[in-house]
């Protein structure tokens, strides 16, 4: 049964005159390496606009967060609504800072009608927590408001632990997590392997839903320019889906975009030793509070004779206030001077109006600002030079595709500690390509087709079954040995073994359900020595085949066909031609080609043709037979 799941639009399908659009809710990033700043970086590289609503503003690096202030809620509001008028094709969430901006999210993608993509952010990559652990805001808003309407919720580890209640130290607590969160009203969970039991062999990620299970794996690359990773991967999620892809295809996507992401990342500084000494050098002092520095003028400006000089003589309230009557008005009574610094009030009675001290107004218990800000640090390069993710462009690389591992429980389901071993990949087939791929029904079309100069053909049958399909598999082989034919058998892998076939061909439902066979059918086929051709029709299923290192891949529908029911819109050229750039596999093309069409696919450099109609229901099969040939040959 085709899953219709698996729907795949065309990028090109949206409205004319219409960018795809994501609306975003998350906070910023002082360091601009994640948050808000890395959403806008990541659907940029999409090609998607993004609608930012800023839910809080932060002060962190890569080594510390020094404070969270929420937005208003007043002024959260307002931006849902100034971004009413556009038409967002998803919604992706980050930080979210209490209950009511969670609710303000729900009624906005309710009214909208659109996925939800949610990043549960709890802490910075720092480690540092953005929400003040226990509290009602950090437990409560996104398992009681955001999990039932969640569309794919996209955990770390820590997160997910932090959501469940318990300690994920295996594969088996990863899927517990995962199926509470299910349970809890997510549509779809992806726990991200970054901080799992096998971090720093190879990245990991649970994909679960009601129906499917699988794993993403990947190699894992050694680099600490990893801040961001998570608000990208979501971003990149919730793009896709802007852009038509279904939500598989998304995830596999974005896991590419990250993998990419962290290949291409750089640090921030071109020649940081210099920087870091003067940074040193002016900012810390080893002062021990605000006032044994410089005054404001002296550490904020080098020399300025008072304030009115740092702005260009005119008065602060000139420059950054434009119609205060005074800088007193502007600073709860106080000058300047008294709210910063001269015998003024404590600094949380300037900042906050009462709040009980700087920590409790914007850390919830961090040590003192001198502690949260310095803590020892080697150096400025290793607190805030390892840079984030880099980004910039639609996935389009072999090497940052993951392996798909089904896992459904069964008697064949992959454990991910056993990614640890290599996968053998199956033989190759020759040094010719493919060719035209004839897909026929009987072995008589072989006796027809092979002298004409066929190099490969597929044996399809499905209304032959026990002694009636062995003897027509075996007569095909001995046919394809006598012309050295390339023989794949569809399906019928047993009978292919057993007869010594050339190789083996496996739709997307055959592959899956050799996964749950006791027998280890690939296992099998790769000591037999077979050849295996898998098909494919989106990024998801790729994925699945790469993880078997294929002899070659078959991708389609190219064009419209009629030849079997498929729920995935036709590719095209482009289409076609993205997938032949990307994978190193041998690419065979299928679905509605026909003459015409078989030379504009031959010059994309394709390996294989298929065609099952456009010859078997040919009136001249022969004739039209030779007419192709004669034009893959040009």
């Amino acid at each position: 049964m085709i899953d219709r799941d698996a729907l795949v639009s065309d990028p090109q399908s949206t409205d004319h005159g219409i960018k795809p659009t994501v609306l975003t809710f998350s906070g910023s990033d002082s360091a601009g390496l994640a948050g808000m700043q890395m959403d806008i970086k990541v659907q940029h590289a999409f090609n998607i606009h993004c609608l930012s609503v800023l839910t809080a503003v932060t002060a962190q690096n890569n080594q510390q967060v020094l404070a969270v202030h929420a937005v208003e809620q007043t002024i959260f509001d307002a931006q849902i609504k100034a971004v009413s008028a556009f038409k967002p094709g998803a919604i992706k969430t980050g930080l979210i800072a209490h209950h009511a901006q969670a609710k303000s999210i729900i009624d906005a993608k309710q009214a909208l009608g659109i996925p939800l993509i949610c990043d549960p952010v709890g802490a910075a990559t720092s480690g540092n927590p953005l929400i003040a652990k226990g509290s009602e805001d950090s437990d409560g808003h996104y398992t009681d408001v955001l999990l039932p309407h969640c569309t794919l919720i996209t955990p770390n580890i820590p997160e997910a632990e932090r959501l469940v209640g318990f300690s994920i130290l295996s594969s088996q607590d990863i899927k517990n997590a995962a199926k509470i969160l299910l349970d809890k009203g997510a549509s779809t969970v992806l726990i991200k392997g970054g901080h799992g039991p096998c971090a720093k062999r190879f990245s990991q990620d649970y994909y679960c839903s009601p129906t499917e299970q699988f794993w993403l794996e990947s190699q894992w690359i050694d680099t600490q320019h990893t801040r961001g990773t998570g608000c990208a991967l979501a971003s990149a999620i919730a793009s896709c889906i802007a852009l038509g892809y279904c939500l598989k295809d998304a995830v596999v996507i974005a896991k590419m975009a990250i993998t990419h992401g962290l290949i291409d990342a750089k640090g921030l500084l071109s020649n940081p030793q210099g920087y870091i000494q003067g940074y040193m050098d002016t900012h810390d002092k080893d002062v021990k509070n605000c006032e044994d520095t410089e005054s404001y003028e002296d550490t904020h400006d080098k020399g300025a004779e008072n304030c009115e000089d740092t702005h260009a003589k005119q008065s602060y309230m000139d420059t950054h206030d434009k119609g205060v009557k005074n800088c007193k008005d502007t600073h709860a009574k106080q000058s300047y001077m008294d709210t910063h610094n001269k015998d003024a009030e404590s600094y949380e009675d300037t900042h906050d109006k009462g709040a009980e001290s700087y920590e409790d107004t914007h850390d919830k218990g961090a040590e003192s600002y001198k502690d949260t800000h310095d803590r020892g640090a080697e150096s400025y390069e290793d607190t805030h030079d390892k840079g984030a993710v880099d980004i910039r462009s639609f996935p389009s690389a072999q090497q940052s595709l993951p392996s798909l591992r089904d896992d459904d429980g069964g008697a064949g389901c992959v454990e991910p500690h056993s990614f640890l071993t290599p996968v053998e990949p199956f033989p190759d087939i020759g040094d010719s390509p493919v060719g035209l791929y004839p897909i026929v029904d009987r072995a008589d079309w072989l006796e027809m087709l092979l002298p004409l100069g066929v190099t490969a053909i597929q044996l399809r049958i499905k209304d032959l079954s026990d002694r009636r399909l062995e003897d027509e598999i075996s007569r095909a082989v001995q046919i394809a040995r006598r012309y050295s034919c390339r023989l794949f058998i569809n399906d019928h892998w047993q009978l292919a073994i057993k007869h010594r076939a050339y190789g083996v061909h496996l739709g997307q439902e055959d592959l899956i359900a050799t996964q749950s066979d006791a027998s280890n059918p690939i296992q099998q086929l790769r000591s037999a020595g077979l050849r295996l051709g898998i098909s494919t029709h989106c990024h998801y299923e790729v994925a699945r085949a790469h993880s078997f290192k294929p002899s070659y891949i078959a991708y389609g529908p190219v064009f419209a066909t009629s030849s079997k029911d498929m729920p995935w819109v036709p590719q095209g050229l482009t289409g076609l031609d993205y997938w032949q750039n990307l994978l190193a596999y041998p690419l065979v093309a299928i679905g509605g080609i026909n003459l015409e069409r078989a030379q504009a696919i031959h010059a994309l450099g394709v390996s294989g043709i298929a065609m099952i109609s456009e010859i078997t229901q040919a009136d001249s099969p022969l004739e039209k037979t030779r007419a192709l040939l004669a034009a893959l040959r040009t």
